[in-house]
């Protein structure tokens, strides 16, 4: 019966080892990734900051151009108005 006892006992201090082995195991395995990919966020957080500080400059010249235009914009209808204007005033003023 001590046998059987001490057999069963060595039997579950092997199996709890090995599931104690294979959790750290997989506890590491699972750390290890997610560093990785704590890792490659970094760097795409780093070239995306890179892009937006890009697309913020193209964005300030397009604002300029679009000022400009609408200023253009703003003296073409004025011009257009004149000229209007002039061909419908009357000749007997």
């Amino acid at each position: 019966m001590a046998e059987i006892v001490g057999g069963a006992a060595l039997f579950l201090m092997l199996v709890y080892r090995q599931v104690k082995t294979g959790a750290r195991d997989a506890w590491r395995d699972e750390a290890e990734a997610q560093t990785a990919r704590a890792d490659r966020l970094t760097e795409e957080v780093s070239k995306l900051v890179v892009e937006v500080r890009a697309l913020r400059d193209e964005n300030a010249g397009l604002r300029h151009e679009v000022a400009e235009l609408r200023a253009e914009n703003r003296e073409l209808r004025t011009h257009i108005d004149t000229l209007l204007n002039r061909g419908t005033d009357d000749p007997s003023d």
